[in-house]
């Protein structure tokens, strides 16, 4: 697992976050786990490349305030930004898979 490129920008419209919000997020919460302010490392998987090639990353972790977050992030490499295409809170199942994985359990 490999963190994201913290150089990175993001790339915001009123579409990915009216995505995010309707699984009660906001785009600060997701900026939190994807340049990893919260109180436990952010985790990075890559997912396969869509139908187009995109590459996306799957992030595992939690914002500043201890939300604990799973996100699908598409990379421009070219332009140096990333894109939330999803993200939801992590079920309780979720949240201990991730603390034992860190450690933290």
């Amino acid at each position: 697992m490999k963190l994201p490129p913290y150089s990175y920008s993001a790339d915001w419209d009123i579409y990915n976050r009216e995505h995010i919000a309707r699984h009660k997020l906001s785009d600060y919460q997701i900026e939190e786990l994807y340049y990893g302010e919260g109180i436990y490392p952010t985790l990075v998987v890559k997912n396969k490349k869509n139908e187009s090639g995109e590459q996306r990353l799957k992030l595992i972790g939690v914002d500043a305030s201890g939300t604990f977050i799973k996100a699908i992030v598409a990379m421009d490499f070219k332009n140096k930004k990333w894109r939330c295409v999803t993200a939801i809170k992590m079920n309780n199942n979720e949240k201990y898979s991730y603390l034992k994985h860190i450690g933290a359990k």
